[in-house]
């Protein structure tokens, strides 16, 4: 409790004014009935005997005896006057004391209640600070957590839609692979069939070869004409003629086939024909696509 008073020396300080104003005040209630009872009580009129027996005897004359005794009397009567004024006081100083006592008694039991209640209030201020103080320290740990937690759900989120991007695009891939896979497996059957053909065609033109020069053979000895003629054509160089050694160009008849046409897939134009060709020359087929093919 000292510790407390220390705390708040204001408040003890105009509490021991406002005590030691209600304890003057308490005194001077006291005293006041009591010098007020003593002033209304009036003293003993003293009375001369003398002119007592003057009053009723004017012509008598009171002995020296009757005189001393009359100022026995008074003296004595002064000395119980006195005696009744010390008893008052004395009983009055009784009670002033017990009244003080029991003043002092109740301002201290006073000033440690107040004391108490202080204390106790400062122990409830400070047990609701802390709590205070915890329950921001708690939020705060709370806001953090749930801060942390939402970026980590952002960015899993986010991870999800980019596995989900590439999963799409992983399949995208393996279904252009698979395509290009079915193109290849088609070209590579395409460009065996041409191999086929290409094949047979040479066998046919050798075979056509074989036969010419046969007949060639046959037709030598018919006549000096078709020689000197087949001389004169074999004299002549065309500038625009080229020597093919495989199958000829279906359209110009000069170069040499080296273009399939799709997708009747016939092994009938050069180079320069497959650039304005709209149809197959064979078939007449209408083209889509062409296939260059290199003879070894």
């Amino acid at each position: 409790m000292a510790v407390q008073a220390a705390q708040y020396p204001s408040n003890v300080f105009l509490l021991n004014r406002k005590r030691g104003r209600e304890l003057v005040t308490g005194t001077a209630a006291i005293t006041t009935p009591m010098n007020s009872f003593t002033l209304q009580t009036p003293p003993p009129q003293m009375i001369d005997l003398s002119q007592l027996h003057h009053h009723n005897q004017p012509n008598v004359v009171v002995s020296t005896g009757l005189r001393l005794s009359s100022g026995d009397q008074q003296q004595s009567q002064n000395h119980g006057y006195l005696q009744q004024q010390q008893q008052p006081s004395s009983a009055f100083l009784s009670i002033i004391s017990e009244n003080l006592g029991i003043q002092i008694k109740r301002q201290r039991e006073e000033l440690d209640q107040f004391l108490q209640a202080q204390g106790e209030e400062l122990r409830r201020t400070l047990a609701e600070k802390r709590q205070r103080h915890y329950h921001a320290l708690l939020g705060a740990a709370e806001e953090t957590v749930a801060r942390r937690l939402r970026e980590k759900e952002a960015e899993v989120e986010k991870a999800k839609r980019r596995n989900a991007e590439l999963e799409a695009r992983a399949a995208q891939v393996s279904v252009e692979v698979q395509v290009w896979q079915a193109k290849a497996r088609a070209q590579e059957a395409t460009a065996v069939s041409l191999q086929a053909q290409l094949q047979q065609a040479i066998m046919s033109g050798a075979t056509a070869h074989d036969n010419r020069r046969g007949d060639e053979g046959l037709n030598c000895a018919g006549g000096g004409v078709e020689r000197q003629a087949e001389d004169a054509e074999s004299a002549y160089v065309d500038p625009d003629r080229v020597v093919a050694s495989g199958p000829v160009c279906r359209a110009c008849r000069k170069r040499a086939a080296v273009v399939v046409l799709l997708p009747c897939q016939h092994l009938c134009l050069c180079t320069e024909c497959d650039g304005v060709a709209q149809a197959c020359p064979l078939c007449l087929t209408a083209r889509n696509s062409s296939v260059e093919v290199l003879l070894s």
